[in-house]
């Protein structure tokens, strides 16, 4: 078995950190679910016979496929496989982007401060999925097995 380089280690911690903070989110977005109706729904006018939109159902439903998703492919990129490592990177960058329009909508001020954390976290993890230990990991992996 080869050894995992410090950057690939470190990327999956930050990984799987990234999963539980999403875990943390879900929680917060059903205990918040009013003040973020407020922002997140159209706006009630006059007689309107819109209803809110109901986002929690949506957003666990989100999470717990993109965690089981990201468990997967953690385990996947430890072992080798670049296309894990690309896979991963794509999930992180949504988790990124995410993070940012979130901010934008000017939620309550506790799901602000962990939308900015996880833009923060997302980025740093970037920077060690695509860093040249993590690269020459799964390269040395695949020439080892053709």
């Amino acid at each position: 078995m080869t050894k995992r380089p410090p950057a690939v280690e470190l990327a999956c911690w930050l990984l799987w950190f990234l999963v539980a903070a999403g875990l943390l989110v879900c929680v917060m977005v059903v205990v918040q679910r009013d003040d973020l109706g407020a922002v997140w729904s159209p706006m009630q006018v006059g007689d309107s016979t819109v209803q809110p939109v109901e986002f929690v159902p949506v957003i666990l439903v989100l999470y717990g496929v993109t965690a089981v998703l990201a468990a997967t492919l953690i385990a996947l990129f430890r072992t080798g496989h670049n296309w894990a490592r690309h896979s991963l990177a794509a999930i992180v960058v949504g988790i990124f982007l995410v993070a940012v329009a979130t901010v934008r909508t000017d939620p309550p001020t506790l799901v602000d401060g962990m939308a900015i954390g996880a833009a923060v976290l997302s980025a740093v993890t970037l920077v060690f999925i695509w860093h040249p230990q993590s690269r020459g990991f799964v390269q040395h992996i695949a020439a080892r097995e053709s």
